[in-house]
């Protein structure tokens, strides 16, 4: 191995570990691990593959760290953003008037192909790698982990698109059918399933994937592949059966609720940390903008009042019909203290909105100013687990004692105690299930998927409250137009994929 390669493989292993362990003394990498990709023939060895492995995950936490990843969530009822200002992409969601054209959609394409062709380098060198074969196991399964979630997260947003599998120039690449991508991310996950360890040894919680959290993501790809546009109800059964092994193996896995919501979104590491997160990326501003979370903090909040950036608001109505209880006050902040003063969100002079705790941070823990965070992105909680656990086995025709547990777990931390809220034991599962779905995962981009997979968006889009500013008719609220086009400089690259 050469010098110039090894110090670039010592860079990426070392930008990796900062992020995975955050090493107070990390600083910021001289060079961008996105230039660094090794030439397929150094890709033969332990050292190596770690460095591939990093390298997909640094492009995995600066793809998600960004709002417009998640552009096509704008159009759920629980968020929505300013009337003006640069945020027209995020408007457009949010009325569903996107168009091929539409500002961001490049990069919300773009940046999900980049975490596949990382990893697609990785899974076709596979067998030419040498060393501990159970430190190659894993790392592979996390290679596959990354392409089916990256699968799975594209064809949410646009629906049909390309599978690009291997590393060579494909000529022309169609368009796949929905089902036969989630073909591809069910075939990914179990590869995941069998290469991963139980739980990922001298890592603090799922910041890298168990086969805990690939069998957790594949029992949300069957509760999608059940509903729209699918609709293969045979697979609500699988995602209930998939979601009950990990439950049943939770401790194995690392995976509980934690005691009080509030300190999900916290940025002390004692908190980020934690047993909640089946995966997710814990961004750190040690390392400067690259690294750090840009969909939080400053953006949250409104422009004129305190500074902020306004691109992620709460819809009022939502809010207003929220549920009182802990779990409200660990969602949404509805005042600030600014210099001194406290507004509430009703007095808010640009755009009156409450905002999102969720997006905001702790004003103890992450000012006004901050427009960048080390607050986790979730992709998964445990909480959307046994979610996805009850609302399955409602949905399969079940009722057992565990599926009901599952949900009322959830409730329990929600209202704490309140008599007003205690065990549900009978009613629609499956209904009940989804409800607290929209309350547990508020302001998180799930919403969004939820509406779809149960083709509920005209029913839910319109209740929206006259004080809203984001206005104006909204577009096709049916299925046709359920997800984002895909961008025109794509469309102008391969022009074979307008249908």
């Amino acid at each position: 191995m050469t010098l110039n390669i090894k110090n670039k493989l010592n860079k990426v292993v070392a930008g990796m570990l900062c992020l995975t362990m955050l090493f107070s003394s990390c600083t910021d990498l001289d060079e961008d691990p996105g230039k660094s990709r090794l030439d397929p023939s150094t890709l033969n060895s332990e050292e190596a593959l770690e460095a591939a492995v990093a390298g997909s995950y640094l492009a995995l936490s600066a793809a998600v760290k960004w709002g417009q990843f998640w552009l096509n969530s704008y159009g759920g009822d629980d968020l929505t953003t300013h009337s003006g200002k640069n945020k027209q992409a995020m408007r457009e969601a949010d009325l569903r008037v996107l168009t091929t054209t539409s500002s961001r959609t490049n990069t919300a394409y773009d940046e999900p192909y980049k975490i596949i062709k990382e990893v697609n380098n990785i899974i076709a060198n596979a067998d030419n790698i040498e060393g501990d074969k159970d430190v190659i196991n894993r790392l592979i399964g996390e290679a596959y982990f990354l392409r089916a979630y990256s699968y799975f997260h594209l064809t949410r947003t646009f629906g049909k698109v390309p599978l690009k599998l291997n590393t060579g120039v494909e000529e022309k690449l169609p368009l796949a059918e929905i089902v036969d991508v989630y073909k591809q991310i069910e075939s990914d996950l179990e590869m995941a399933i069998d290469l991963l360890p139980v739980k990922y040894p001298k890592i603090r919680a799922a910041i890298r994937p168990n086969s805990g959290s690939a069998k957790a993501i594949l029992a949300k790809l069957y509760l999608h592949w059940a509903g729209w546009p699918v609709k293969d109800a045979s697979k609500y059964a699988l995602a209930a059966s998939t979601a009950k092994s990990v439950i049943d193996n939770a401790d194995q896995h690392g995976f509980a609720l934690v005691p009080d919501m509030n300190t999900l979104w916290s940025t002390a590491d004692e908190n980020r940390f934690n047993t909640e997160m089946v995966f997710g990326v814990a961004h750190t501003q040690a390392l400067g903008n690259k690294y750090a979370n840009r969909h939080t903090g400053k953006l949250g909040y409104p422009g004129k009042d305190v500074g902020g950036w306004a691109e992620i608001f709460a819809e009022i109505a939502f809010m207003e019909e929220f549920p009182e209880g802990a779990r409200k006050d660990a969602t949404y902040r509805t005042e600030v203290e600014y210099k001194g003063k406290v507004i509430q969100w009703e007095d808010f002079v640009d755009e009156a909105h409450p905002m999102f705790l969720k997006v905001t941070g702790h004003l103890d823990e992450v000012s006004t100013k901050n427009s960048t965070t080390s607050m986790n992105t979730y992709v998964m909680r445990y909480a959307d687990l046994l979610l996805i656990y009850a609302e399955a086995e409602g949905r399969s025709g079940g009722s057992s004692a565990d599926a009901w547990e599952a949900l009322n777990e959830v409730r329990r931390r929600a209202y704490q105690g309140d008599p007003d809220y205690a065990d549900i034991t009978s009613g629609d599962l499956a209904e009940l299930a989804y409800t607290e779905r929209k309350w547990e995962l508020a302001g998180e981009f799930k919403r969004w998927d939820d509406l779809v997979r149960m083709e509920r968006v005209a029913q839910a889009l319109p209740n929206r409250s006259d004080r809203e500013l984001v206005t104006g008719s909204f577009g096709d609220l049916s299925p046709a137009n359920y997800f984002v086009p895909i961008p025109q400089s794509e469309l102008d690259k391969a022009p074979w994929l307008k249908e």
